[in-house]
């Protein structure tokens, strides 16, 4: 286990450079609020459905940038690991300039699988690794959806718990194009941030963080660079407990 947290690590480092290296023209710097409701309804010790609500606009001026509902159902595999299948559905507003108001929406659906793992370090920090992949498809002009590309995604996130109720979060995560489609931004884009969680009640919290969203472009050397505010509303029910109650 220690062996492959190295391994993760490393590749995650070696990405980075060779991403932020390459990352040295024309960069357009835009300003972000995210709201997001997350849902997490537990069936059983085995099985749990994630649901999300996320609404992203622009700040600077203030518009929509795009709207996304997630749908995860999610399997304990045990020591740690978690498998989940899931279904995004998105709405973006474009172009993506927020000067410009004359706008339209182009949707997505994502099909995805996850993997993740949690190692408890210490009573109070554990270090999580996540690996996602995406099967995109865009909406066309005749309101189909066409296949576009996959992409694949790695985060790492620290969590320390410096009193019981709050958490402390920082977290790096790459994600990768692969399909015949993509040429020149193979390395997608690269996201870090870090929030503080506080959840007063088992059941209920809230979540504050910032997010900087570095994304290269089918150009190859045009980016965007995205300063991000985020809000989540963490929304906890265990429907074994209610049963138990009845």
């Amino acid at each position: 286990m220690q062996k492959g947290k190295y391994i993760s690590l490393g590749i995650l480092f070696l990405i980075l450079i060779h991403f932020r290296g390459n990352a040295q023209k024309n960069v357009d710097n835009q300003q972000l609020l995210w709201v997001r409701y997350n849902l997490k309804l537990k069936i059983n010790n085995a099985y749990q459905i994630r649901q999300e609500f996320e609404e992203r606009t622009y700040r600077f001026p203030w518009r929509q940038h795009q709207m996304l509902s997630k749908t995860h159902l999610e399997r304990s595999l045990g020591n740690g690991w978690i498998a989940g299948v899931g279904l995004t559905y998105s709405e973006q507003s474009l172009p993506n300039n927020p000067n410009i108001s004359d706008t339209y929406n182009v949707a997505e659906i994502r099909p995805q699988a996850e993997i993740y793992n949690k190692q408890i370090l210490t009573n109070s920090l554990n270090l999580e690794h996540r690996y996602w992949a995406e099967f995109r498809f865009f909406e066309q002009p005749d309101g189909s959806f066409e296949f576009s590309n996959t992409r694949m995604r790695y985060k790492l996130e620290l969590q320390y718990n410096p009193v019981k109720k709050a958490t402390v979060k920082v977290f790096d995560e790459i994600l990768i194009n692969v399909g015949s489609s993509i040429t020149n931004n193979v390395f997608d884009q690269n996201r870090y941030g870090g929030s503080i969680q506080y959840l007063p009640s088992e059941d209920f919290g809230f979540e504050l963080g910032y997010i900087n969203w570095f994304q290269q472009r089918p150009s190859g050397v045009d980016f965007y660079n995205r300063n991000i505010v985020r809000l989540t509303f963490h929304h906890n029910i265990n429907l074994k407990k209610n049963k138990s109650h009845v």
